[in-house]
């Protein structure tokens, strides 16, 4: 009676896991890397709601490059910024200087604070490619500032887009199609200096 129960039990077992290896896995979007990348505001500010960064709260340091009517992201302002609290310490990100600014120009926001404060981690090697990639630019005032903080500014805003706290996020077909875009496809787009990306990043902080 015993040796029957048990094959009983053993006969249910393999067909639970028959079952269990028929049942499909949820099928993963595909991904064509060969789309080109609609990363621009609309995409960014429709899919992830980021809140406005509050470059006010640097005017005293950093007014110079903030003019009325003028461009509120530049190389010069980011390295301002930078300067002012200590974010870089020999290439190194110091991780309490960069919550510090990141809760001055953010606010109360701290689902972004934290998520900012992680893509600033993620972002030292892909700024190094940035700036080994970067291509000659003619002399300017611009030209004098370091680039490094704005690329790190560059490489934030798309982890940020990938990494958008739930709450904030569009959870719709276009925006998951970017997003997984933005995560599984290697793009040289930032390398090239980021002009697009640039532009997107002043759109969305203004």
């Amino acid at each position: 009676m015993d040796n029957h129960r048990a094959l009983l039990i053993c006969c249910a077992l393999s067909a639970t896991l028959l079952l269990v290896g028929a049942v499909p896995a949820p099928a993963v979007p595909d991904v064509d890397c060969a789309r080109r990348q609609d990363f621009n505001v609309s995409a960014i500010k429709g899919c992830c709601s980021i809140p406005t960064f509050h470059f006010e709260s640097f005017r005293k340091q950093c007014g110079q490059y903030m003019p009325d009517g003028g461009p509120r992201v530049s190389p010069c302002l980011y390295e301002c910024i930078f300067n002012a609290t200590g974010i870089l310490r020999a290439s190194e990100v110091n991780v309490a200087n960069a919550r510090n600014m990141l809760q001055r120009l953010l606010g109360n926001n701290q689902d972004f604070v934290d998520v900012y404060l992680e893509g600033m981690q993620q972002c030292s090697g892909p700024v190094e490619a940035m700036v080994r990639a970067r291509r000659p630019r003619p002399s300017s005032a611009v030209a004098k500032c370091s680039p490094v903080p704005l690329y790190y500014g560059i490489c934030i805003t798309r982890y940020v887009f990938s990494y958008c706290p739930s709450s904030s996020w569009s959870d719709t077909e276009p925006c998951e199609t970017e997003r997984l875009q933005n995560l599984n496809c290697p793009t040289m787009r930032e390398s090239r200096g980021g002009g697009g990306t640039t532009r997107t990043i002043a759109q969305i902080t203004k």
